[in-house]
């Protein structure tokens, strides 16, 4: 089959190479390629002719240029991608201040809003005369129960204490006089009682009377009564010692216990009133728990202040915040310590910075929205109770911009004109944000189209301009 199929092909090939070897062929394409070049020279200068000609026309009627402007391409450039939020401007950690004491007429306000105050500062009284009459009533009372106290410990002047020392002496010189009265009581007994035994025995041999022995024996007997006399005086004077030593004893030891305890009971107790009244004057002086901004006064002179009422309310530190509602949906995208640019009409085309502080862990189960605490910089001018916008930075990313004064705001629409050769074309475009110098365009312009810089508020639908170069 090889053979076969480059067999002919073998023997074709020489016969086409004669025929354009030929002289009668080489002739014919001679004269041809002339016929044809010079057809195409014609046909060149027959159309250079007819644009030449339109040239002129479109020269003759195109417009003066209105204006000389400045042109640049739509560009895609990275721009901040903030997510926005709104919320009321509050304080950071609201502190209310309020009277402990009721029924108190107010008697001074020492200040007003929008102070700063210090820890401790007086910012209102209240009456306190009758207070002041109770404590000193309750003062009197416990001089005389501290009185009462010193007399339940030592109730005995010292000339009673010396007049009970003095009868323990006595008693006891007393003792001793009854016992050597004893003593001498005895002595006469022993002589009495030998003197009745010689006598009994002499009258048993005869040498006295019987009468003589028994006096003898009755003079023992009464000096035997003298001794239990004598015996009992002693024991009667002993007593009367033991006596006034004890009640010596106790007026030096002083009262009784129980009645020295019930006696600093009462003074305690007095104590504690006096304690309690001078706690409730000291309340009377209203002062600042915390420093802070007064951000609202609602307290006046001749007010009756009770317990519960708010007379000011303190942003803690002067601290603002602002608690800005955000969908749970881009909740993900915020995270604490983020740059927060903050706007408010108040603030007119000036921004603040802030920082976000903590998001809420919880998400309101109708809005879907949750709470996103915003820390806010000291005296930057905003005041609680304001709304404020604010632009949550978090990150980049790609987007058509051009320049903002190529952006014209009218009757609430954003214009910007679009050049075709030199002459404009006015194309509503809508506006997405704005970063520093530069608007970002969501639609209405595509990449790279030129559209007028300078120049751009002077111009209408289908103006002719010139570009400067």
């Amino acid at each position: 089959m090889k053979s076969t199929t480059t067999q002919p092909k073998a023997q074709n090939m020489p016969v086409i190479k004669d025929r354009l070897t030929s002289p009668v062929s080489r002739q014919w394409l001679v004269k041809g390629g002339a016929a044809l070049i010079t057809g195409v020279v014609l046909l060149m200068f027959v159309l250079g002719n007819l644009l030449s000609g339109k040239k002129q026309t479109f020269a003759q009627n195109t417009p003066a240029p209105v204006l000389t402007v400045t042109v640049q391409p739509v560009a895609i450039k990275p721009v901040d991608r903030l997510l926005s939020v709104h919320g009321s401007v509050s304080a950071w950690d609201p502190v209310s201040v309020g009277a402990t004491a009721t029924g108190l007429e107010v008697k001074s306000v020492l200040i007003e809003e929008g102070a700063l105050v210090k820890k401790g500062q007086l910012l209102a009284t209240l009456d306190s005369a009758q207070l002041q009459a109770q404590i000193e009533s309750e003062r009197a009372r416990l001089a005389g129960s501290i009185a009462t106290v010193s007399k339940s410990i030592q109730p005995n002047r010292p000339e009673d204490i010396n007049g009970l020392a003095a009868a323990v002496a006595q008693a006891q010189a007393t003792v001793e006089d009854q016992q050597a009265m004893l003593v001498q009581a005895r002595a006469n007994l022993a002589n009495a009682r030998g003197n009745l035994k010689r006598y009994q025995y002499l009258k048993s041999e005869g040498a006295v009377s019987a009468q003589e022995a028994e006096d003898r024996e009755t003079t023992a007997q009464v000096y035997e009564a003298t001794v239990g006399g004598a015996e009992k005086r002693v024991k009667a004077a002993q007593f009367a010692l033991k006596q006034a030593q004890e009640r010596f004893s106790m007026a030096q030891q002083g009262g009784r216990k129980e009645d020295i305890q019930i006696a600093r009971a009462n003074a305690a107790e007095i104590q504690g009133n006096i304690k309690r009244l001078q706690t409730q004057i000291d309340q009377t002086f209203i002062k600042a728990p915390i420093d802070g901004l007064i951000t609202r006064r609602d307290v006046h002179i001749g007010d009756i202040a009770s317990t519960g009422k708010t007379m000011f309310l303190m942003a803690r530190d002067n601290r603002l915040e602002i608690k800005a509602q955000v969908p749970e949906s881009d909740l993900r995208l915020v995270q604490p310590g983020q740059t927060v640019a903050i706007d408010s009409s108040f603030l007119g085309k000036d921004k603040v910075i802030g920082r976000v502080r903590e998001i809420s862990p919880l998400v309101d189960y109708d809005t879907r929205l949750a709470t996103v605490r915003i820390d806010v910089p000291n005296n930057c001018g905003l005041k609680p109770g304001m709304y404020a916008e604010g632009h949550i930075y978090i990150g980049k990313y790609l987007a058509l911009t051009v320049p903002l004064q190529a952006v014209i705001s009218r009757d609430e629409k954003n214009t910007v004109f679009v050049l075709h050769k030199n002459r404009v074309e006015s194309r509503l475009v809508s506006i997405s944000n704005r970063d520093n110098n530069f608007v970002q365009i969501s639609s209405g312009l595509t990449d790279k189209e030129p559209i007028v810089i300078d120049g751009a508020g002077f111009l209408k639908d289908g103006d002719y301009v010139s570009v400067a170069d």
